[in-house]
């Protein structure tokens, strides 16, 4: 088959990026609606202590953003998996396209969204934060409203290496997914399997030590550094997954 004109790669991933920035901002409403509903959770408290003596006593509820987010987190990983369903396959071939450009300009979408989505997380605790300093003033014991610079920084910046990690896992999930339904029961299993296994071990399993890989890195520029390697290796296996499946079906 002849062309009149040669397709560029660029600009086909820049338009489907684009397309996609504008039909699934529905992403977007679900990521308002589920910072909202984390917000509500936080009011209840992430953590809290208490002591008695000689009739009195003292109850202590510490409020942070830990819970915003977490359901970030798992915002993301739903939000990968939708990206990479059927549905939004079928619509790639509205445009001039093919495997490598439909996932590059998806993964590009899912990393714009988690990144927008890991900025509001870390500045939900401030706004927790204020929002119970109006309505609990007369009982905060200590608070900090004031952040230094660097530290919002290096927080913002470490939610949303997070958050982009389990965008673009739950992304690579639905791919695999996509080769047999066999995986659609397996991966869950799996996963049960890997918890009961970290019970068993006291913690000494596959799924902490993983965990251990991330959470327990205090430098971050190597962590920046392992994120953008895990992720990168995602991508290239879900490129491959796809490109050894059927043009449509």
């Amino acid at each position: 088959m002849m062309y009149l004109t040669e397709a560029n790669i660029n600009e086909l991933i820049k338009k489907q990026y684009l397309y996609k920035l504008r039909a699934h901002y529905g992403i977007f409403t679900s990521l308002l609606l589920t910072q909202i509903a984390a917000i509500a959770f936080s009011f209840m408290g992430s953590g809290s202590m208490g002591t008695g003596s000689n009739g009195f006593s003292i109850n202590v509820t510490f409020y942070t953003g830990n819970v915003i987010i977490a359901f970030t987190m798992l915002w993301a990983f739903i939000s990968g998996v939708s990206m990479n369903s059927r549905l939004v396959r079928e619509g790639d071939f509205s445009f001039v396209t093919n495997r490598l450009t439909s996932n590059l300009s998806n993964i590009a979408f899912m990393l714009t969204a988690t990144t927008i989505g890991g900025i509001c997380a870390m500045l939900g605790s401030s706004l927790i934060k204020t929002i119970m300093y109006f309505l609990g003033a007369n009982n905060l014991v200590s608070h900090s409203f004031a952040v230094p610079l660097n530290q919002l920084l290096t927080g913002v910046i470490t939610t949303v290496l997070y958050v982009s990690l389990f965008g673009i896992l739950g992304y690579v999930v639905a791919g695999i997914t996509q080769l047999s339904r066999i995986f659609v029961i397996l991966l869950p299993v799996g996963f049960v399997g890997l918890i009961f296994l970290e019970a068993r071990t006291g913690g000494g399993g596959l799924l902490v030590s993983v965990t251990k890989f991330f959470a327990t890195e205090t430098s971050l520029l190597i962590l920046a550094l392992k994120v953008v390697f895990v992720i990168s290796g995602l991508c290239f296996l879900t490129v491959l997954i796809s490109n050894k499946q059927e043009v449509r079906r």
